[in-house]
């Protein structure tokens, strides 16, 4: 390996070192401000979340995204990374809608230290099934404190 070769893969394996983990998490997704006002499910969603994009918001609280899809069966995989933890909270729900509004899926950790079941990595990872074409509520809340970030796939 010549001296440039050397230099190059050095530079290359600094670069990765400095990844910190809210950017591996991330990616090459495009932050959303989640600021509007969209109509679904006779609330207000804030934002389109896709595979493409990822949110950064702050609990305790709530977030209601839509999530849309092209087919009639899909799976949503919903993850939240804490990017900081300030006072683990006891409850965390999450809920995605089918695009009819009338049914929906729904995920809680109750009665536990959710800084404790988030792990190492911080991470909770969800697959929820999704019917119908269109769009999809999705709604998250927790009593906890922390900054946190959400991505969404879909699987067919």
């Amino acid at each position: 390996m010549n001296t440039k070769s050397a230099a190059g893969l050095a530079f290359a394996l600094t670069l990765l070192a400095c990844e910190s983990s809210q950017d591996a998490f991330v990616g090459s997704r495009l932050e959303r401000l989640c600021t509007q006002s969209i109509p679904v499910c006779d609330v207000q969603a804030s934002c389109v979340l896709d595979p493409k994009s990822f949110v950064m918001k702050r609990f305790p609280g709530g977030l209601r995204l839509v999530v849309y899809t092209d087919r009639d069966e899909s799976t949503l995989v919903l993850r939240i990374q804490l990017a900081s933890q300030e006072a683990p909270g006891t409850e965390l729900v999450v809920e995605a809608w089918q695009s009819d509004c009338n049914d929906l899926t729904s995920e809680k950790i109750a009665d536990v230290d959710l800084f404790d079941v988030a792990g190492d990595d911080r991470i909770f990872e969800w697959e929820l099934p999704l019917s119908g074409r269109g769009d999809h509520l999705v709604e998250l809340r927790s009593d906890m404190t922390a900054d946190y970030l959400v991505t969404v796939d879909l699987k067919e």
